[in-house]
């Protein structure tokens, strides 16, 4: 996939994705709105740029336990689902996801606080970041947040410490949130 990369990091392996709005293809046994756009990528469209949504985090735990971890510290992850796709070598993939991050205006704390993911123990070798191509690295992530402690209070929920993520930029604190991924490529270091 162009546009993808991979490194160990305190979450664990991450994977950079270039991604256009799409319909998903995956399998879920009761999806409500097939045709729906995920992960709120409508906002990528509308605004004609890129930018980094959201992101993932896998947790040590166990999805469900930080899921019910979470939903009793008061932060509200979303219903845990199980999904499957055929990968092009035909082996099939399988993960469960808690999120709720369905359209930009719902983005918990506008994309800062991550939805969950854990993929199935025996896809470990070719999950995206087991498997994408080499050659870009993530540096750093961060997050700048108009409203940073609602954000601390949610990733706390989730068992992340905010402090690894949160950074606001000298100066005023800003009027929207962004998060901001520094990637190692070849063509040296950017921000996106």
């Amino acid at each position: 996939r162009p546009g993808a990369a991979t490194r160990s990091s305190c979450w664990g392996r991450v994977a950079v994705k270039k991604s256009r709005p799409r319909p998903c293809g995956c399998k879920q046994a009761q999806q409500p709105r097939p045709e729906r756009v995920w992960m709120a990528m409508e906002s990528v469209a509308a605004r004609g740029e890129p930018r980094l949504v959201t992101w993932a985090h896998t947790p040590a735990r166990g999805l469900e336990a930080c899921a019910a971890a979470a939903a009793a510290a008061g932060y509200q992850p979303g219903d845990v689902q199980s999904f499957s796709r055929q990968t092009p070598d035909g082996r099939t993939l399988q993960w469960q996801l808690a999120y709720r991050h369905y359209t930009e205006a719902m983005l918990p704390s506008d994309g800062l606080v991550p939805f969950l993911i854990e993929w199935a123990p025996s896809c470990a070798a070719f999950t995206p970041a087991a498997s994408a191509p080499r050659g870009i690295e993530l540096l750093s992530l961060r997050a700048e947040s108009a409203a940073p402690l609602e954000a601390s209070a949610s990733l706390a929920a989730l068992g992340i410490e905010a402090s690894d993520l949160l950074a606001q930029p000298a100066g005023a604190a800003p009027c929207s949130s962004r998060l901001v991924a520094r990637l190692r490529t070849p063509k040296g270091v950017v921000e996106l």
